[in-house]
C-alpha cells in the first residue's frame, strides 16, 4: 500500500510533468524561435542543478534524531546526500529530478518575463528602457528570491521548531543582528549550549540571489523564549565549538 509521502511526492512529480508541458507547448506556439528557447533551457536546468547542490547544503544534523540525521546539498530536491564524513555521495536521479523542476521554473519564469515584455511594448523601446526592464523583471526577483522562497532545512520536531523560531525572532529585533545583505537565515541544527542548560540554535545566512553569507548561532535561555547571546561566522566555522 502507498503511504502518504509516497502518494504526495507521486503527486508533485505528475504536476511538475503537466505544468512543464503546458509551459513547452506555450512556447513553441508562440514563435519560430520558441522550441530554441526550449531546448537551450535544458542545459541551464542542468546547470541550475549542478549550482544548486553548491549553493544550498544542509550539513548533519542532531535535532530530532537518534545520534546523527545525515544531511544533503541541493534544492529543491537533494542532489547529494552526506556520507557522514564529510563528503557527499552524488543522488543521480535526485539531480535528474531536481534538473526538472528547474526546467520548468526556467520556463515559467521565462513566459512571464515573455509576458511583461509583451505588455510593454519590448520591440518598439529603445535600448536603456530595455536594459531596465531586465534589471526590474528578472535581476530583481532573482536577487529578492530568498526574501520569499526558503532555502532548505531540516524537518524538525516541534519543540525544536520553536527554538529555532524564538531563535531567529531574537536574531532580528533581540540581538538587532540582521543587516540588509541577510535576506534569508535557514536553520542547520539545535543542540545544548556548552554549558548544558541554554540551547544553541546554528543558522546558514544566504544573501542576495541564495549566495551562502556566514553561519550565525543564538544562544537561548534554558526556557527557550528569549536569546542571551550570539554572534556571526564564516562558513567554514563551527557553531559548537564556540563558548
Amino acid at each position: 500500500m502507498i503511504d502518504e509521502i509516497t502518494l504526495g511526492f507521486i503527486l508533485l512529480i505528475t504536476l511538475v510533468i503537466a505544468v512543464g508541458a503546458l509551459a513547452v507547448v506555450w512556447w513553441v506556439r508562440r514563435s519560430g524561435r520558441g522550441l530554441e528557447w526550449v531546448l537551450l533551457a535544458i542545459p541551464l536546468a542542468l546547470g541550475a542543478s549542478y549550482l544548486s547542490s553548491f549553493l544550498f547544503r544542509v550539513p548533519d544534523y542532531q535535532a530530532g534524531c537518534a545520534g546523527v540525521c545525515r544531511g544533503w546539498w541541493g534544492h529543491p530536491l537533494p542532489t547529494h546526500i552526506s556520507d557522514g564524513v564529510g563528503g557527499a555521495i552524488f543522488l543521480p536521479v535526485g539531480f535528474a529530478l531536481n534538473a526538472a523542476a528547474y526546467y520548468v521554473a526556467i520556463l515559467l519564469f521565462s513566459i512571464f518575463v515573455a509576458l511583461m515584455a509583451s505588455y510593454f511594448r519590448w520591440s518598439e523601446r529603445g535600448r536603456r528602457w530595455r536594459l531596465f526592464f531586465v534589471i526590474m523583471v528578472v535581476f530583481v526577483p532573482l536577487a529578492l528570491a530568498p526574501s520569499w522562497a526558503s532555502p532548505p532545512q531540516p524537518n524538525f520536531p516541534l519543540p525544536e521548531q520553536r527554538l529555532v523560531i524564538n531563535a531567529e525572532r531574537a536574531w532580528r529585533w533581540q540581538l538587532l543582528a540582521k543587516s540588509v545583505s541577510q535576506r534569508r537565515l535557514a536553520a542547520e541544527d539545535v543542540r545544548l549550549h556548552p554549558d548544558g542548560e541554554r540551547h544553541r540554535v546554528c543558522f546558514r545566512i544566504y544573501t542576495w540571489f541564495y549566495l551562502p553569507y556566514r553561519r550565525a548561532y543564538v544562544d537561548l535561555e534554558p526556557a527557550g523564549v528569549r536569546a542571551t547571546g550570539g554572534g556571526l561566522l564564516p562558513l567554514d566555522a563551527s557553531c559548537w565549538i564556540q563558548p
